[in-house]
């Protein structure tokens, strides 16, 4: 279940007006995300990093910057961004996994895009959303089941 916790009408990417401040290390990956981003030519050295204590797949900083942030702040690899990118101009407040996974989704604090532009699709979000729940939960499970070494080996073999 996804839960939007404030709606927002309109919304484009005004990344040169904020300095692309949503780039950041330590952007969650999924399985599929890494899959994608491998299949341009990147090695898992590059790009990637493990959380030891989340059991996650992040996005390496450079410079204190996401990896993947050009030299004038574009995304190098836009059309294969991961799902919580795709997510703009909302961030995960909060997942939580019971009965039914649950995960909240709140605006990005400041954004100079918001109010501008295209209206927002929430559905392409829900469906974004409900993407990374089930993606996660699989990476989730692999994890348990393979452990990080073997779920890496994979990915790079």
């Amino acid at each position: 279940m996804i839960h939007i916790l404030e709606d927002i009408d309109r919304w484009t990417c005004e990344y040169k007006e904020c300095k692309a401040k949503c780039c950041t290390p330590g952007i969650p990956l999924t399985i599929a995300d890494i899959k994608r981003i491998t299949a341009l030519g990147y090695s898992l050295d590059d790009f990637l990093e493990l959380d030891e204590i989340n059991k996650a797949f992040r996005i390496k900083g450079r410079e204190g910057r996401c990896f993947f942030l050009g030299n004038e702040l574009e995304c190098t690899i836009r059309e294969n961004e991961p799902l919580v990118c795709r997510l703009l101009p909302f961030k995960i407040a909060d997942v939580s996994y019971s009965d039914e996974p649950i995960l909240r989704l709140k605006p990005v604090v400041n954004c100079p895009g918001e109010g501008r532009g295209k209206k927002i699709d929430n559905r392409r979000i829900e469906t974004d959303a409900i993407s990374f729940l089930h993606e996660n939960q699989k990476l989730i499970r692999d994890i348990k089941k393979k452990g990080t070494k073997g779920l890496l080996e994979e990915f790079s073999g």
